[in-house]
């Protein structure tokens, strides 16, 4: 039977009634009155030796002298009771893979515990296909890559098996040579090639640092016929948004407040130029993401300012992985900004600060957020608030202004880039110690049902990395793409999707083609006998568990109580001594007259 008051679902008033609280302060204050009860009695029995002649005192008694039997009261008594309840509940659908987990749920019957265990399978080429419990997944992508990413969204939740599933991939450097060498697009860095747009661009960067004075405005000039006066805002944040807004009515731009997204509060640091956002569980970069890094690292390239390049996450699992995967965004972020051209010295650091910035701000607990779930791009050693502009059928004029691009404080441009039209003249990619030559080509293609347009960036990178790997075996390179970069790697590097479950059942977990199970699954301990007929929920120390059918509870109640008294004598009641007074003369009449 289920227990009839569940402590996650009690109030706090049933949590202090539970705790008997009540009942603690009542004994308490009876104790003081028995207390009061027994000085009062002890007063009373002196009265006695109060009224006794004493020959030291010429025959007169202490009250005779003006004594009096003291009477001891609490003049006021203080009983303070605190108590600390701390309880988290959460329900979620992740799992933490911090650690070894046990984790059992049973009712009146035998029941296996749920084990925390892992597998994995390493995609080295395709076609390849897993196969689960005889269900037969095969592989589909443009790449090893964008396959394993393919094949782990199927096996994990809620379409597959396992609560959790992400990939890992390894990159060793390859020889690889751009045709002609004098070539101007696709740019060449140490581990790819990335294809620029070959239509005019431009992108500029405002610095807000201030908003007018009331009731004055500040105007942006962006080109001709393309000016706005903001007024001035409440404060900075709002002037910030004002700016964007107000430049995206124009028309002809794209602005954006990135340190301002919606259903967020601000992380800390510097000022954002770029940002990612990703999937729960998950540091791959998104088409959004790649598009909206691929101009920032143009515009770095170009500018050469420096950069920190921070990951964060929502705080849905532990704390150590959280770090983790904030880290692995953030180089994901940083290998892509290399990858489009920026020198590995203009980044200065790379970091993770997970769930922390929220955690500070109070975010709730075990509950899944987008915009946690980020990488961020933050110009060095800078804490203003940055309106990103990018071109969308309207050209940057040579200097907008307000124009802070050489010096000077306050509100303006900081970064303005022009980039000519730039046709793709490169022709070919050499790759390998063979120096296998593979054509460049802008033949319009489909990647998984989206069609990437004749000599646009994707479409060249697509078909390049596709021919690339068509002849692997031969040369020995893997190339893998995003948007319009293509990277290179050795065809024997392996790329492994990490397969957590929770469940209590053995699962059937194979490989074929160009994939291999390389750890295998536990199998499942023998099932344990029943124990009683009440509900038994058991979770390991130190671990805590997020499963879509499963609580994370939490409790601590920490109490202190204490007592302060102050006792005083006071002065016998006046009628209490005139009856004792009444009681002496009396037996001072009836005493018979001594003899001579």
């Amino acid at each position: 039977m289920a227990d009839q008051n569940p402590i996650e679902k009690m109030t706090p008033g049933q949590i202090l009634a539970d705790a008997s609280v009540a009942e603690f302060i009542k004994a308490m204050g009876l104790s003081i009155a028995d207390a009061q009860k027994a000085l009062d009695l002890n007063s009373l029995a002196q009265v006695g030796e109060y009224v006794e002649p004493r020959p030291g005192l010429g025959g007169k008694s202490l009250l005779q002298l003006g004594l009096s039997p003291p009477f001891y009261h609490y003049q006021h008594a203080d009983l303070s009771v605190s108590m600390q309840l701390t309880m988290k509940v959460g329900e979620a659908s992740a799992f933490g893979i911090g650690g070894k987990l046990d984790f059992g749920f049973g009712q009146g019957g035998p029941q296996a515990p749920a084990n925390a265990r892992e597998a994995q399978v390493t995609l080295k080429s395709l076609p390849a296909s897993v196969t689960v419990d005889g269900t037969k997944t095969d592989a589909a992508g443009a790449d090893v890559e964008a396959a394993a990413e393919d094949l782990a969204k199927k096996l994990g939740t809620p379409a597959g098996k396992f609560e959790r599933a992400y990939v890992s991939a390894k990159r060793t450097k390859v020889p690889f040579k751009l045709e002609p060498d004098t070539a101007k697009n696709p740019i060449k860095t140490d581990t790819s090639v990335a294809f620029y747009a070959a239509s005019e661009a431009s992108l500029g960067v405002i610095r807000i640092v201030e908003t007018p004075t009331n009731n004055t405005s500040e105007e942006f000039v962006l080109a001709a016929g393309k000016s706005t006066k903001v007024d001035a805002k409440a404060n900075n944040l709002l002037y910030a948004r004002a700016v964007a807004s107000q430049i995206n009515t124009l028309g002809g731009f794209k602005a954006k407040l990135l340190r301002d997204p919606v259903g967020s509060d601000l992380p800390v640091g510097g000022g954002t130029l770029g940002l990612a956002l990703f999937d729960s569980g998950k540091s791959d970069l998104k088409q959004a993401a790649v598009e909206e890094l691929t101009l920032v690292a143009r515009a770095l390239k170009a500018n050469g300012a420096t950069v920190d390049v921070v990951g964060f996450t929502d705080r849905v699992d532990t704390d150590p992985y959280n770090q983790k995967l904030g880290l692995d965004r953030a180089n994901k972020v940083a290998e892509f900004l290399r990858d489009n051209g920026v020198a590995p010295g203009q980044i200065r650091k790379v970091e993770s600060r997970g769930e922390a910035s929220w955690k500070a701000q109070g975010a709730v607990d075990n509950v899944a957020n987008q915009q946690f779930r980020r990488a961020e791009v933050l110009l060095a050693d800078s804490n203003d608030l940055l309106v990103v502009v990018e071109s969308a059928g309207t050209q940057l004029q040579t200097t907008p202004t307000p124009d802070k691009t050489s010096s000077g404080g306050g509100n303006g441009f900081i970064i303005v880039r022009h980039f000519t039209a730039v046709p793709v003249d490169g022709t070919a990619v050499k790759v390998g110690a063979s120096e296998t030559s593979v054509a460049i080509s802008g033949t319009a293609a489909s990647d998984g049902g989206t069609t990437l347009d004749a000599n646009s960036p994707q479409a060249y990178a697509f078909n390049l990395a596709r021919d690339v790997n068509a002849g692997s075996a031969a040369h020995g390179v893997r190339a893998v793409r995003k948007g319009g970069v293509v990277s290179f790697s050795d065809a024997k590097d392996a790329v492994i999707i990490n397969l957590v479950t929770l469940s209590a059942n053995d699962i059937a977990l194979s490989a074929a083609d160009g994939a291999s199970v390389t750890k295998a699954l536990d199998k499942i301990a023998a099932a344990p006998t029943a124990s009683g007929d009440k509900p038994k929920v058991s979770v390991a120390v130190g671990l805590s568990v997020d499963y879509r059918t499963s609580r994370q509870f939490e409790q601590s109640i920490n109490g202190n109580s204490s007592i302060s008294a102050r006792i005083v004598a006071v002065p016998a009641p006046v009628e209490f001594l005139d009856e004792i007074k009444t009681f002496l003369a009396q037996a001072k009449d009836a005493a018979p007259t001594p003899t001579p």
